[in-house]
C-alpha cells in the first residue's frame, strides 16, 4: 500500500477501519461460490487488516487483530477454525453498531 493510503487509513478510528475490513468480507461472502472473487476480496480485507495492525493506536488490540487475520486466512483456506461466514460477518457488523452508538 502506498503512503497516501496508509496515512488516510491511520486517520480512521479502529471501528471505522474494522467496518472497511468487514465490507470486503461481506463482498467475499457474497461471492462465496466464486473462489477467484472470494479470494480477491479476502486478500483486500487482509491488506486492510495489515494496515490496521501496523497502526500505532491499535497496539492494545493486536492479539484480537491477529486472531481476526487468522480467521480470514482460514476462511479462504482449509477451514480448520470452523467459523461460519455468518459468524465472521456478525463480528464485523458489531463495529457498525459501535459507530452508530
Amino acid at each position: 500500500m502506498d503512503t497516501v493510503v496508509k496515512e488516510g487509513w491511520f486517520k480512521l478510528s479502529l471501528p471505522e477501519q474494522m467496518v472497511n475490513i468487514g465490507n470486503e468480507v461481506k463482498r467475499a461472502v457474497r461471492f462465496d461460490k466464486d473462489n477467484e472473487k472470494k479470494r480477491s476480496f479476502i486478500e483486500k480485507a487482509l491488506q486492510y487488516m495489515e494496515l490496521t495492525m501496523s497502526d500505532p493506536k491499535n497496539n492494545k488490540v493486536l492479539p484480537e487483530l491477529r486472531m481476526g487475520k487468522e480467521v480470514l486466512e482460514d476462511y479462504i483456506g482449509n477451514h480448520y477454525l470452523n467459523y461460519t461466514k455468518e459468524q465472521i460477518i456478525d463480528y464485523y457488523l458489531s463495529f457498525v453498531y459501535m459507530l452508530k452508538a
